[in-house]
């Protein structure tokens, strides 16, 4: 085919629908705002606001400082910075407590001359996630036991080498709690990182970590704030989220004609681009995180899926043939139902069935180990809690020969 010819291919393309030119086949999402279902739909108010991005260029030091402002005012925190995610808020907030404000190590990291990197978590506390902070060149420390954590162990695992303590969330009674962690760590010149990531909103929880002493807390964007999937938000001081953001900026400037003030008549030397220079954030996404934190302070909550977790619950108590429950999962502060396998199908085979089937329909499996499928509200639309229903039926029809 010659150069020619091939317009009118690509005009033919340009008319057809990315989703047809891919071939992919679409998906009901029943998991809520998970990375690998691509988190969820995002609203038009958030959609006008990344298209309003795209309308103007900025200097993006001071479009995050201008956006990270205007945010902490909206939540009532001391600052904030737009990250690429919440894993990359843990990044930052890690490269801050090895680094801060000092160019020669921020330019080595995650490789930096200095042995303070080790960072406390409760054995209780490990997670995969924990990558996050590694990637900044922080060593992992565990303290504690697979059963509990004791204030002796904490204070005994202190040393010169410590430059940070994570905490998270833990459903756990042995673990120590932010307030004791933060108490100890502050006492020794320690800052507390929060993986924050799954349980704010609801803002109350944001404002009893800050009480307890968190110094970084790292939240997603993508999931309660319904922010674009990939944006997260990192809260700290006003210095600490200065710090981040050198970490974070690409900064191809001329010393010359360069200055950030980290306070008055203080400004910081021009680093190279940092740790964060992966985890860059574009103006669409801090346009659409504040677009999303703004309609969640005034909107009903998940008041569509609710609904069709109600129907689709409805239909199946009706027709009698699964066993469901409806659960408040905490982290993310909304109600699941809890869907059991068919009789005579696993957890597991129940999953494929959905999955393989038309529609495809994915359910989360953290309770398959118990027989039991989750559906989360947070991605459904109205009409997919009927359709939802309507195919487990089929299964369960199927699954007993009838």
């Amino acid at each position: 085919m010659k150069v020619g010819e091939l317009v009118p291919v690509a005009k033919l393309q340009a008319e057809m629908s990315i989703h047809s030119q891919l071939g992919i086949e679409p998906i009901i999402n029943g998991v809520g705002p998970a990375t690998r279902l691509g988190g969820l739909a995002l609203s038009e108010y958030v959609w006008n606001a990344m298209r309003e991005s795209n309308e103007q260029s900025y200097r993006m030091e001071e479009l995050h400082e201008s956006a990270g402002k205007f945010i902490a005012n909206l939540i009532d925190a001391p600052s904030s910075l737009v990250t690429a995610g919440a894993s990359a808020a843990l990044t930052l907030s890690t490269a801050a407590c090895i680094a801060g404000f000092d160019r020669q190590m921020l330019i080595d990291l995650p490789f930096p001359q200095t042995k303070r990197v080790d960072v406390l978590v409760q054995r209780l506390h490990q997670d995969p996630y924990d990558h996050a902070l590694s990637a900044a060149g922080a060593r992992m420390r565990p303290f504690g036991d697979a059963k509990e954590t004791t204030e002796r162990q904490l204070i005994e695992s202190i040393d010169a080498n410590v430059c940070a303590l994570l905490w998270r969330e833990s459903a756990d009674k042995g673990a120590l709690d932010l307030a004791t962690c933060s108490r100890i760590a502050h006492e020794r010149g320690i800052p507390v990182i929060v993986d924050g990531a799954l349980f704010i909103p609801p803002l109350n929880r944001l404002k009893h970590y800050l009480e307890q002493g968190a110094d970084f807390i790292a939240i997603s964007g993508g999931k309660g704030f319904r922010g674009p999937h990939t944006s997260g938000l990192l809260v700290a001081s006003p210095a600490n989220i200065k710090i981040a953001l050198l970490h974070h900026l690409d900064l191809d400037e001329r010393t010359t004609t360069w200055s950030h003030q980290i306070s008055e008549g203080e400004f910081a030397e021009l680093p190279s681009n940092g740790i964060g220079r992966s985890m860059k954030v574009g103006r669409e996404q801090i346009f659409g995180l504040v677009a999303a934190i703004q309609e969640y302070q005034i909107t009903e909550g998940y008041q569509i899926g609710d609904n069709e977790i109600s129907e689709c619950k409805s239909l199946l108590d009706q027709a009698n043939r699964v066993q469901t429950e409806t659960v408040v999962y905490s982290p993310l502060n909304v109600t699941n139902l809890h869907i059991h396998a068919p009789s005579g199908l696993s957890a597991d085979e129940f999953y494929l069935k959905l999955a393989t089937g038309r529609p495809r329909i994915i359910l989360g499996q953290e309770m398959s180990e118990h027989g039991v499928l989750t559906l989360n509200p947070m991605s459904l639309v109205k009409g997919q809690g009927s359709l939802i229903a309507t195919r487990i039926n089929l299964i369960a029809i199927q699954g007993k020969g009838e």
